[in-house]
């Protein structure tokens, strides 16, 4: 049987404009990191494939938006005081100085890409020249990023190709991979200022809201309060609210009711007589 080998990791180049960046490969990660000449809005992007359960605590970027693209699994990240519930297909941002993470410090098993990257309000200097755009593309672009209303929006598969073309450009290195690699973060902005929200498909049930279903199932005694279930789903008690309601239909209160009284039915049916009795 012939060994699998893993391709090599790319050698910074000693001199040029990628000289400056740090390549990372190990199993399916895939990182690069540092300072571009003539690309001075990026740090950082990557790709990795979590194949179990890990950590990801509070953390916040400064100065810098962070891009996310989850292409399969399902995450639970918070940011501010709200609560994700991310699957393959979803996109996930967050603004400069903004803490997030994962609900209770946990990655879950999932694909996805990242990128950190400065983007200037439109009235800020830097503005000019942003991804060497004319001065008024360049704040239409970061104007359009920032007015974006929602952290997750749907339309990972429309991001990926930019991923995959900027990773491999700053590896190729030299002036024609940095020209290449702005030309792709480009195209990922103009293309994600156009992502609709996120809504929940048909069917999905977010994995807190569905524990706190299976638990309502079982008609439990005492009956329990919205703020109980609420940390049980792992969110605020008005965003569990608002989203059990969503999702399911009914205010939880109205399904613990209509739960306790089907198990009072059934409860009852081996006592009521057979038909023609």
């Amino acid at each position: 049987m012939t060994k699998r080998r893993k391709p090599p990791v790319p050698t910074p180049p000693s001199e040029g404009p990628t000289r400056g960046l740090e390549f990372q490969q190990v199993k399916h990660r895939r990182i690069i990191r540092g300072r571009v000449e003539g690309l001075p809005e990026f740090t950082h992007i990557g790709y990795d494939i979590f194949t179990k359960a890990g950590s990801l605590g509070k953390h916040e970027h400064s100065g810098l938006f962070e891009f996310c693209l989850i292409m399969r699994g399902h995450v639970t990240w918070w940011a501010q005081e709200r609560i994700y519930e991310l699957r393959g297909g979803d996109v996930y941002f967050t603004w400069p100085e903004q803490p997030h993470g994962g609900l209770h410090e946990l990655m879950h098993p999932c694909a996805i890409y990242w990128t950190t990257l400065h983007v200037p309000r439109p009235h800020e200097k830097d503005v000019r020249g942003f991804l060497h755009l004319p001065p008024d593309e360049a704040a239409e672009l970061c104007a359009r990023v920032h007015a974006l209303k929602d952290r997750q929006l749907r339309g990972a598969e429309q991001l990926e190709p930019f991923y995959k073309d900027i990773l491999r450009h700053l590896e190729a290195g030299g002036r024609l991979g940095v020209i290449q690699a702005r030309a792709a973060f480009q195209g990922l902005l103009a293309t994600l200022v156009t992502l609709p929200a996120a809504g929940a498909p048909e069917g999905f049930v977010p994995p807190g809201v569905r524990r706190a279903q299976v638990f309502l199932d079982d008609a439990p005694r005492p009956w329990p309060k919205v703020k109980e279930l609420a940390k049980l789903a792992g969110m605020s008690g008005s965003h569990f609210h608002a989203t059990f309601r969503r999702t399911v239909g009914m205010a939880p209160m109205v399904y613990a009711h209509r739960k306790r009284l089907e198990h009072a039915q059934k409860s009852m049916a081996p006592l009521a007589p057979a038909p023609g009795q």
